[in-house]
């Protein structure tokens, strides 16, 4: 042995030797797939014979025995990268051989690469020579020795991402079996990563350097063997978790720029004084070391960083557009708030995959947030407790707009404080996520993600998808109750619209019936008065009668009895309905002009009904004295022939708005008094016949009314009801 081996050098190497070659041995008695216990115990095995050469070089003597051991390290690794690479592709995979198929271009690229190397690491266009002996002798490349190192560094992240890959779509469950020995082989890749970059960035590899390699690759086999020692290759399967659209590669990102860094160094180097050299790269590996220890050890730093690399430098895990489709397409914000909050929870349990929700509502008025919706299941003692203003869980996501990650609070001491104020509830919940609610910068409430239905943790894209999701979500429910609160309001409205009009005829009817209870302890005996007393009793009878006909007309449909009947009667019996008679009277000159032998088949009564409406209107309408014509017209332009029947004033008239927005909808009037009913039931009428009604009006102008039904077509309703 070369006394400038030192002895740690030789004992770490030695025990990194022995404990792959049992790891090797003990893989195919621990057995899984045939593939994968192949490749397990050979990848291992490999490194075993790269450590034994590797203690053949600390303990040559001549330079010469040193460079021929050396190029059996150099020989060795090549065959090294290619089963570690296939081993990375099949690893805890449930299908071997599907994967190996699927990655066969670039495993087939890859072996072509290592046969080369193989053969050409013993000439001397990769290992020119070996200058010193033992732990400080340096291992000169020759013309092919940087695209060997090239080669390898290629090689080594492939590696990397692979099992990355696997790791990140492995269910919850499978990760935490596998994160330990999946760790443990990155490390064991990035280890000798920085060997061969090393020797990127100068002319040779100092054998130091691969020594001091041994140990993370102790680590490796130790925590490999642990592994094994508890479950066999077989229990490593990573089954198939929910489907992942990309593969976003952390380690990636960072061996591309930790490549950059060397490749710049590999040009400032060669310009620098030799005793600088050294620093450079020492400085680079102490960045590099610190940027890991910032990554590993500071949570909030490599959530940071990983939500940066994911936004952009890779494509998403979601579908973007096909998950906002879903989402506008589940979304109806002019339904009721409860189908509001089902809705809400179908979209997370789509998108999501979550078990339950739960929502909570801001009180405008005392800021507190209460539960207005949680999923079955759940218990209700700990969602009847609104949350105050000051809860810590409150306060601190009131100057954010990103979901609270409950797992994230034991890494996250800022974290700890909302969580205990509210342990009962989160617990109950069951909750691992709660989003604040937005509608614009108002805050409108919460909502809680409990766990997943399938063993899955939300990942940082799912915490960043509900981000977005939030302000629509918020917006959607404070649109739902306002719409309830505005509808709330006209129904209120409308009663006591409805109420005014319907007291005020009553107040009316009354004030009758008081005014004859009071003449009557006086004339009671008198039979004058008996006989007027029974007629303004019969008369306020009918009055509260057509009362509550034109109160129940609204909500009930029109049921026709249509009768053969001559349209002239039809004319009488509405003009005295409306108390008009024909010819001048205070002012205002009433015409009919009907053909006495014009008949219909029309419901007299209800069609009578109509005509009164419009003749009591036309003459409100009138401001002072003017003229009304009542009209029937026979046209026989359509098969069938039609029945025109018209009501023209020439009143003040309306506005073209007033016709087309307000004219027919109920409880829409101009009148002080008005109720806005009598034309929307006459409207439902004419169209239970089978007819139309059309105006003409404008200001100043007057208005005809145009009322169109067929003469033959109410008769098929007749005999629908025969």
């Amino acid at each position: 042995m070369s006394p400038l081996a030192l002895p740690i050098q030789d004992a770490m190497v030695t025990a990194t030797a022995v404990l792959c070659a049992l790891i090797g041995v003990f893989a195919t008695l621990r057995r899984g797939h045939w593939l994968q216990t192949l490749l397990f115990s050979a990848a291992f095995m490999v490194v075993a014979a790269y450590e034994a050469a590797l203690l053949g070089v600390l303990r040559a003597d001549t330079s010469a025995a040193a460079r021929t051991w050396a190029s059996s390290v150099l020989g060795i690794s090549a065959l090294a990268s290619w089963l570690w690479l296939g081993l990375s592709v099949v690893l805890a995979r449930p299908q071997p051989m599907q994967q190996l198929v699927r990655a066969s271009a670039y495993l087939a690229l890859a072996l072509a690469g290592c046969v080369a190397m193989f053969f050409l690491a013993g000439t001397p266009y990769v290992v020119r020579e070996m200058v010193g002996v033992g732990g400080n002798a340096v291992l000169v490349l020759g013309d092919l020795g940087k695209v060997y190192l090239i080669y390898l560094v290629v090689v080594l992240v492939a590696i990397v991402m692979n099992l990355e890959g696997t790791l990140r779509s492995a269910p919850a469950s499978t990760q935490r079996r596998l994160r330990a020995v999946m760790v443990a082989l990155v490390l064991g890749a990035v280890a000798s990563l920085v060997v061969v970059a090393m020797g990127l960035l100068s002319d040779g590899i100092r054998v130091v350097w691969l020594s001091a390699a041994a140990a993370p690759k102790f680590l490796v086999g130790s925590v490999t063997a642990l592994a094994l020692a508890r479950r066999r290759l077989s229990d490593m399967s990573v089954p198939v978790a929910r489907p992942v659209i990309y593969f976003s590669s952390v380690s990636l990102t960072i061996a591309g720029v930790f490549l950059l860094v060397m490749a710049g160094l590999s040009k400032l180097l060669p310009a620098l004084p030799p005793e600088w050299k050294r620093g450079a790269v020492l400085l680079l590996m102490v960045g590099f070391a610190l940027a890991l220890v910032v990554f590993a050890l500071i949570p909030r730093a490599s959530r940071g960083i990983r939500r940066f690399i994911d936004r952009n430098f890779y494509s998403n895990r979601f579908d973007y557009r096909r998950e906002w489709e879903r989402v506008s397409r589940t979304l109806v914000p002019s339904a009721r708030p409860q189908d509001l909050y089902r809705q809400v929870e179908s979209l997370a349990s789509a998108v999501f995959e979550t078990e339950r929700i739960v929502i909570h509502l801001r009180d405008p008025v005392s800021g507190e947030y209460r539960c207005v919706f949680a999923s079955t299941g759940l218990a209700p003692e700990p969602l009847e407790e609104p949350l105050r203003p000051d809860n810590p869980l409150i306060q601190r996501l009131a100057g954010v707009r990103e979901p609270l990650v409950f797992r994230a609070i034991r890494a996250d001491l800022d974290l700890i404080p909302a969580a205990a104020e509210n342990r009962e509830l989160v617990k109950a919940i069951g909750a691992e996520l709660c989003a604040p609610l937005f509608a614009g910068d108002d805050r409108v409430g919460l909502l809680w993600l409990s766990e997943k239905r399938i063993d899955e943790d939300y990942s940082a894209e799912d915490v960043e998808f509900l981000g977005t999701m939030a302000p629509q979500l918020g917006a959607a429910l404070r649109f739902a109750h306002l719409a309830g609160e505005l509808a709330e309001t006209r129904q209120f409205e409308s009663m006591h619209r409805l109420s005014s009009y319907v007291l005020h005829d009553i107040k009316n009817q009354v004030s009758g019936l008081s005014l004859m209870l009071g003449n009557a302890r006086r004339h009671i005996s008198d039979p004058e008065f008996q006989r007027d007393a029974m007629r303004v009793v019969e008369r306020t009878v009918g009055n509260l009668k057509e009362l509550m006909t034109q109160m129940s007309a609204v909500s009930r449909p029109v049921r026709l009895r249509p009768v053969e009947s001559p349209v002239h009667a039809l004319f009488a019996s509405a003009a005295q309905a409306a108390g008009m008679a024909e010819g001048t009277h205070a002012g205002i000159t009433f015409r009919i002009e009907c053909d006495s032998e014009l008949c219909a088949m029309l419901d007299t009564e209800q069609m009578a009904r109509v005509l009164t409406n419009l003749l009591v209107n036309a003459r409100e309408a009138l401001e002072g004295p003017g003229v009304i014509t009542l009209e029937a017209v026979h046209s026989v332009k359509s098969t069938n022939g039609e029945l025109l029947l018209q009501v023209h004033d020439d009143g003040r008239g309306m506005t073209d708005e007033f016709v087309r927005n307000s004219l027919f909808r109920p409880f829409s009037t101009t009148k002080s008094a008005g109720l806005g009913i009598g034309l929307a039931h006459s409207k439902s009428i004419v169209e239970a016949h089978g007819g139309t009604i059309v105006v003409r009006s404008a200001p100043g102008r007057g208005t005809t009314f145009e009322v169109r039904v067929p003469r033959v077509a109410a008769a098929r309703v007749l005999g629908g009801e025969a």
